[in-house]
C-alpha cells in the first residue's frame, strides 16, 4: 500500500466535506490514498471576532503552519478566507471548478428578505453582507453570528435569530440546500466565494503535478481577477468588499463594490483576453482587471486613474497620506522583504546593547529594521537587551516618525527624530552631529544607503552595522505592470533605487504616468535609468510625499481612465 497523502483540514463539517472532495479527486489522479489530519485554527475560537484587527487568515494560518512544518502534505481552504498576500514556500496548486458563488437567506418562518418584519434580527459576521443588508433593508437588526453552518441554522430555528445569511455553496456541499429560503441575487458575493483553494509546499513537485490536474482554468482566471481587488484596495478583514467576475471565452468582466462609512461605490470593468495565450498571461491579465477595478472604486469621485505604490509589505502609510488629499492609490508588490542576517554580527549587536558603553545609540533607518531584528533574535531576547540598554542610559534615534514607532514599541520611550521636513538619513546625521561621538548600533537592510553609517564614522563614531533583512525584486510580473504600460495609473511613487529597478524589470511606464520619487538618491537612480522624474519629495515622510504627488497631479489635471 503506497504511503497516504496527508490532507490537513479544520474539524467543521463543511471543511471536512470540502477536503474530502479534493482528497478523493487527488487519490484518483495520484494513485495513492489520502489521510485526514484535523488542525485547530484561530478561527475555531469563537471568542475572537472574525474581523479582529491584526489577525488576518483566522481559518488559514494554523493550516499553513502545519503544511510548512511537514505535518500535512495538502491543505484545502474556502478561497474567500485566504489572505491576499502569498506565503513563501507555499503554492496555490489548484482552484477546482467553482460552485455557486451567491449568498442565501435562511429564515425561521420561510420569509423572503423583502417580507421580514421591521426590526427582524438577521445574523451575519461579514462586513460585506452587513453593508448589503443595510442598504436593501435599513430597518433590519443585523447582528454578528458565529459557529459552523449547522449551528448557525440551529440558532435561526431556535429563535435566537429571525434569519441568517450563508453561502449557497457551503449549504449545498453539506447537503443542507433545502434550508435555503431565498437566493440573494442582489447581494454581490465576496471575492472567490464558492471556490476552493488547494495548497501544497512549493518544492513538492509530484503533488503540484497531480493537483494541477484538478485545476479549473476558468475558475482560476475569474477568481484571480476578483481577489486582485483585495490587493488593490489593501483590504482588511473588516473591509466591506464584494466582487463577481465572468468569462465568456474572450472577455473577462468584473463588477466590484466597496462600502466605506455607509457610502457605496461600484466598478464595472472588462478586458478582452486572448484565450489562446499562455495560462499565466491570462491570469496576469485577470489580475490587472482586478487592480483596475480597485482603482475605479477608490477613485469613484474623480475621473483620474489611481496612483501606484510600489510596495514591499502590506503596510501602506503612503496610501493613507494620499487619501487625506482625496487621491486614490493602489498597491502592488514589486518588492518583498527577505530574511537575511549574520549570526556573529547579531551576537555582537546584542552584546553592545546588553552592556552598552557610554554614548551608545540604537539607530533605525527603516520601519523594517526593528521587526526584522526581532524576527532574527526573538522578541524575548531583544526586549531583555533593550531593557538593559535603557537602564544603562543608551538612547535611540530614527530617520522618521514611522520608524521611531518601532523603537518605541521595542522599549525606548524617548527616540530622537529629525523634523518632518528633514526626515531622512542626512537629517538624522545632522541631528546626531550635535551629540558627542559615541557608539552607533545599526540594524540595516542589505540595500540601505551609506549616508548614515559612513557619515557617522567620518565624525568619529564607532559604528556597528548588521544586515538583518534584504529587499528582493518580485520574480513574477506584477499585474499593475500592464496598467503602467497602458497609462491606467496617473503616477507611480518610488521610494528607493531598488524600487526603480523592480519597476523597470517588469514594465516601461507610459509617457502619461508621472514619476514621483522620495528623495534625491531615488530620483537620480530613476533619471539614470531613463525615467522622466516629475517630482522629488525632499523628505521620505508620507505626508511630504503626498504633497509632492498632489502638486504633480494638480499641474497635469484630470485624465480619463483608458
Amino acid at each position: 500500500m503506497p504511503e497516504p497523502i496527508r490532507l490537513g483540514t479544520r474539524a467543521s463539517a463543511l471543511a471536512r466535506t470540502q477536503s474530502a472532495t479534493v482528497g478523493d479527486a487527488l487519490a484518483a489522479v495520484a494513485g495513492r490514498p489520502w489521510q485526514e489530519v484535523l488542525v485547530r485554527t484561530h478561527g475555531d475560537d469563537q471568542s475572537v471576532p472574525l474581523t479582529s484587527p491584526g489577525r488576518p487568515g483566522l481559518f488559514v494560518s494554523a493550516l499553513r503552519d502545519a503544511l510548512l512544518a511537514g505535518e500535512v502534505d495538502v491543505i484545502v481552504h474556502s478561497y474567500k478566507d485566504l489572505p491576499s498576500a502569498p506565503v513563501p514556500g507555499i503554492t496555490l496548486a489548484a482552484v477546482p471548478s467553482r460552485a455557486d458563488a451567491r449568498d442565501a437567506l435562511v429564515s425561521r418562518d420561510g420569509l423572503r428578505l423583502a417580507d421580514l418584519p421591521a426590526g427582524a434580527v438577521v445574523g451575519t459576521s461579514s462586513p460585506r453582507r452587513t453593508a448589503s443588508l443595510q442598504r436593501i433593508r435599513p430597518d433590519l437588526d443585523v447582528r454578528p453570528i458565529r459557529g459552523n453552518v449547522d449551528s448557525r441554522i440551529a440558532k435561526v430555528r431556535e429563535g435566537e435569530y429571525d434569519a441568517a445569511v450563508l453561502a449557497v455553496a457551503g449549504l449545498s456541499r453539506i447537503g443542507r440546500a433545502a434550508e435555503i429560503t431565498e437566493v440573494l441575487d442582489d447581494v454581490l458575493p465576496a471575492p472567490a466565494q464558492g471556490a476552493l483553494a488547494v495548497e501544497c509546499r512549493s518544492g513538492d513537485d509530484d503533488l503540484r503535478g497531480w493537483l494541477a490536474l484538478l485545476d479549473d482554468p476558468v475558475s482560476r482566471l475569474v477568481t484571480s481577477a476578483e481577489r486582485a481587488v483585495l490587493v488593490g484596495i489593501s483590504a482588511a478583514c473588516s473591509t466591506a468588499i464584494a466582487a463577481a467576475g465572468s468569462w465568456d471565452g474572450t472577455e473577462l468582466r468584473l463588477r466590484a463594490e466597496l462600502t466605506v462609512a455607509g457610502r457605496d461605490t461600484t466598478a464595472d470593468v472588462g478586458l478582452l483576453v486572448d484565450p489562446g495565450s499562455d495560462a499565466a498571461d491570462r491570469v496576469l491579465a485577470a489580475r490587472a482587471v482586478g487592480l483596475r477595478a480597485a482603482g475605479v472604486l477608490l477613485g469613484a469621485a474623480d475621473d483620474r486613474p489611481p496612483v501606484l505604490l510600489v510596495r514591499a509589505d502590506t503596510d501602506d502609510p503612503d496610501r493613507e497620506a494620499l487619501a487625506a488629499f482625496g487621491i486614490p492609490a493602489i498597491s502592488d508588490p514589486y518588492l518583498r522583504k527577505a530574511a537575511r542576517h549574520d549570526d556573529a554580527g547579531l551576537e555582537q549587536l546584542l552584546a553592545l546593547l546588553a552592556e552598552p558603553a557610554p554614548g551608545t545609540w540604537l539607530i533605525a533607518t527603516s520601519p523594517s529594521a526593528v521587526p526584522a531584528l526581532t524576527a532574527a533574535v526573538g522578541e524575548r531576547r531583544l526586549t531583555a537587551c533593550i531593557a538593559a540598554a535603557v537602564a544603562a542610559g543608551a538612547r535611540a534615534a530614527a530617520t522618521g516618525e514611522r520608524t521611531a514607532s518601532t523603537l518605541r514599541d521595542a522599549g525606548f520611550a524617548d527616540v530622537a527624530v529629525p523634523g518632518a521636513e528633514r526626515a531622512s538619513a542626512s537629517g538624522l546625521l545632522d541631528l546626531l552631529a550635535a551629540q558627542d561621538a559615541g557608539t552607533a548600533v545599526l540594524p540595516l537592510g542589505a540595500q540601505a544607503l551609506r549616508t548614515l553609517p559612513d557619515g557617522l564614522r567620518s565624525r568619529g563614531w564607532n559604528v556597528h552595522e548588521t544586515v538583518v533583512y534584504d529587499t528582493e525584486e518580485a520574480s513574477d510580473r506584477p499585474p499593475s505592470a500592464l496598467l503602467l504600460e497602458a497609462g491606467q495609473v496617473s503616477a507611480v511613487v518610488l521610494r528607493s533605487p531598488s524600487a526603480v529597478r523592480a519597476i523597470l524589470r517588469h514594465a516601461r511606464p507610459a509617457d502619461s504616468v508621472r514619476i514621483v520619487c522620495a528623495g534625491p538618491t531615488t530620483a537620480r537612480a530613476a533619471s539614470e535609468a531613463g525615467l522622466r522624474v516629475s517630482a522629488v519629495s525632499l523628505s521620505p515622510d508620507p505626508a511630504a510625499l503626498a504633497v509632492a504627488v498632489r502638486t504633480v497631479l494638480e499641474e497635469t489635471g484630470p485624465s480619463p481612465l483608458a
